[in-house]
C-alpha cells in the first residue's frame, strides 16, 4: 500500500516546481526505484498535463522519455527561467506594506529571491532588503545601532521589537486621547474652558446676568457677544465721523453718552436681580466675572469724561 496520494497537476494554476517537489518526496517514501519514476508521473499527473507532455515530447512518445527529462520539457514550458536582472529589481523594491507583519514581509522576500541567483551572499542580501524595507522606522534604527547584525539576529530583534509595538498600542486608550486632543482644541460653551465638556461644566445651570437665560456665564453669553461687536462699530464710525464735524458737535456727544450711561446703570439698579446660580459653591466665581466687567465700564467712562475737543 501507498503512503500518501498525489493529485491530478492543474496545468492553468498549478505550480510545477512544487509539485515535482511532492513528486519525489513521494518517490521517497513509497521506495519508487529509477525505472518506476516515468510511469508514476503520467500515471498520477493527469489527462491535460500528459496532453500537454505529449505536444512537447513530439515526435517522441513520453513513455520513451526518461523521468528527469520530462520534468525538464514540462518545466521549460510551464515556467521558463526568468531573467536575473529582473527578479533583482523586484526583490529590491520590495518594502514592507502597512498591514503586513515582519514574518510575512520575511516570507515574501525568500519567494523573490528564488530567482535572483544570490548564492552564498543569499542572507547578507535578505538582511539588507530586511533592514530598508522596514515600515518602522524605530525598528530601522535600531536595527542600524547594531554592530554587524546577521540576518537571523535581525530577523529576530525585528519580531520581538514589533511585539513590543504591538503591546504598547493594546495598552493605550486612543479614544480617551483623541478626546483629550479634541477637547483642547474647543472651549466650552458655557464658561469658556479648553479642559471639559459643556455636559461637564458645573456652570451649565447657571443665570447668565446680562441675558437672564439659564445656561452660560455672563463672559459666553451669545447676546452680549453681539451686542459688544454691533457697539464696537458704532463707536469706530462715530469716531470717523467726529473727526471730520466740529468740536463743539463732539462734545455734546460725550455728554449724552455720560447721560445715557447714567440713566442705564439707574434703571439697572433698581431692577430686581434673577437669582445669579443653582450651585451656591460657585458664588466667588461669578461675582469676580460682574465686578471685572464693572470695572471695565468705569475705566470706559473715566476716558470719555476726560475727552477734551481738539
Amino acid at each position: 500500500m501507498s503512503v500518501g496520494q498525489m493529485r491530478e497537476f492543474d496545468v492553468r494554476s498549478g505550480n510545477w516546481s512544487s509539485y515535482v517537489e511532492r513528486l519525489e518526496m513521494y518517490f521517497i517514501v513509497n521506495k519508487v526505484v529509477d525505472e518506476f519514476k516515468l510511469p508514476t508521473l503520467i500515471s498520477v499527473m493527469g489527462e491535460e498535463a500528459y496532453d500537454l507532455l505529449s505536444t512537447l515530447a513530439s515526435p517522441q512518445k513520453p513513455s520513451v522519455l526518461t523521468f528527469r527529462r520530462a520534468v525538464e520539457l514540462l518545466s521549460a514550458h510551464l515556467q521558463p527561467k526568468p531573467s536575473v536582472l529582473a527578479e533583482r529589481y523586484k526583490f529590491r523594491q520590495r518594502r514592507q506594506l502597512v498591514d503586513e507583519t515582519i514574518a510575512d514581509y520575511v516570507t515574501e522576500l525568500k519567494k523573490l529571491s528564488k530567482y535572483c541567483e544570490f548564492n552564498s551572499t543569499l542572507d547578507e542580501n535578505l538582511r539588507d532588503q530586511l533592514v530598508c524595507g522596514l515600515k518602522s522606522e524605530v525598528i530601522r534604527q535600531r536595527l542600524f545601532s547594531e554592530e554587524g547584525i546577521t540576518y537571523n539576529r535581525a530577523i529576530a530583534l525585528a519580531l520581538s521589537l514589533e511585539a513590543a509595538e504591538r503591546d504598547a498600542s493594546a495598552v493605550e486608550r486612543p479614544e480617551i486621547t483623541e478626546g483629550v486632543h479634541k477637547l483642547s482644541l474647543e472651549e466650552c460653551p458655557k464658561c469658556g474652558d479648553k479642559r471639559h465638556k459643556a455636559i461637564n461644566c458645573v456652570y451649565k445651570d447657571y443665570v447668565c446676568s446680562w441675558c437672564h437665560e439659564i445656561g452660560h456665564l455672563r463672559r459666553m453669553c451669545p447676546k452680549k457677544q453681539a451686542q459688544t461687536a454691533e457697539s464696537a462699530g458704532g463707536y469706530h464710525n462715530t469716531r470717523s465721523r467726529g473727526g471730520r464735524m466740529g468740536a463743539g458737535r463732539g462734545a455734546g456727544r460725550a455728554r449724552g453718552w455720560r447721560g445715557a450711561r447714567g440713566q442705564r446703570g439707574a434703571a439697572r439698579g433698581s431692577q430686581q436681580r434673577t437669582p445669579l446660580h443653582l450651585m451656591s459653591e460657585q458664588d466667588g466665581d461669578y461675582d469676580n466675572e460682574v465686578h471685572e466687567e464693572d470695572s471695565s465700564e468705569n475705566m470706559y467712562q473715566m476716558s470719555l469724561s476726560n475727552y477734551k475737543p481738539a
